[in-house]
């Protein structure tokens, strides 16, 4: 019986990197050239980045790093995509991605309180069961949280079709975290 029950114990070993499907590179998390119709990845300087340490991250985001390394920090990337929403055109969609350690460290930066959302919208297609909208003026912003990732979502645009192309980035997204 123990010769038939081994290999299920090594089976299950997830120590393994290489065929662990849980581990993912945090740049894997975003949408890939295309993959959303009529939406293409931002080139050049400005067009994404990727932190490993809080000095990075103090550059990349130009400050507000704290909230982030107060809350078990690991990394974080950003990529922006252009596209088109009704007949605006060179409309900018920026996804960044916080790996937070842990879903407690995770939540509590989508809880921080100088991290409030003024009078927030709930998704109509929430990517989680912890996600929220803010509409500005020109722009929509969602936050959510899965897992030990953190995600800020935005799309300057104020059509209002604004909010559903910013929940299917967020739902992308989402689909490809473990």
């Amino acid at each position: 019986v123990a010769l038939l029950l081994l290999p299920l114990f090594s089976a299950c070993d997830k120590s393994d990197s290489v065929s662990n499907p849980d581990i993912v590179s945090i740049a894997d998390l975003m949408p890939r050239e295309n993959e959303i119709s009529g939406w293409a990845r931002s080139s050049g300087g400005d067009g994404s980045w990727k932190a490993t340490n809080p000095s990075e991250l103090q550059d990349a985001i130009n400050g507000g790093s704290e909230l982030y390394t107060n809350h078990g920090f690991v990394e974080a990337a950003m990529q922006s995509y252009m596209g088109t929403v009704n007949t605006q055109s060179g409309v900018v969609c920026e996804i960044q991605v916080y790996d937070q350690s842990s879903d407690a460290d995770a939540n509590s930066v989508y809880d921080d309180p100088n991290n409030v959302f003024a009078s927030p919208i709930t998704p109509s297609n929430p990517p989680s069961s912890k996600a929220q909208i803010r509409k500005d003026l020109f722009s929509y912003t969602m936050k959510f949280v899965k897992g030990q990732y953190y995600v800020l979502i935005s799309i300057i645009t104020s059509e209002d079709k604004g909010q559903e192309v910013l929940e299917v980035f967020a739902t992308n997204v989402a689909g490809k975290m473990p």
